[in-house]
């Protein structure tokens, strides 16, 4: 069961990563100036992880193979969001370090892989 507390600590272990706040003031952060995860909240306070997928057909899986936790948002077409407390902690490190990767600019993907 992630929350927000998790993936600050996954993100610090990313290139070029610095915390952000979104244009309404929710955390995020961001990759070389491109926010790669946020945070959201429903209602009733519970916490939704935006995060990017590199490729449609990736948002299509996460979607489709797990509807109780992922879903689309037609006002931001190509941001995934998620139940952070439904995500385990393997997971997060996957769609965070793919998101990331979606974002980051490739001189910083090189980064990683070197």
């Amino acid at each position: 069961m992630a929350d927000w507390t998790e993936v600050e600590r996954i993100a610090a272990t990313l290139p070029e990563t610095a915390p952000g706040v979104a244009h309404e003031g929710s955390p995020a952060y961001d990759v070389a100036g491109r926010q790669f995860a946020r945070l959201r909240w429903n209602d009733a306070g519970r916490e939704i992880l935006q995060f990017w997928t590199p490729d449609p057909a990736d948002r299509d899986a996460l979607t489709a193979g797990s509807p109780a936790t992922y879903w689309l948002a037609k006002a931001f077409p190509s941001a995934v969001f998620g139940w952070l407390d439904a995500i385990d902690a393997p997971e997060l490190v996957e769609v965070l370090t793919d998101s990331w990767a979606a974002r980051a600019p490739a001189r910083v993907r090189r980064l990683r892989e070197a």
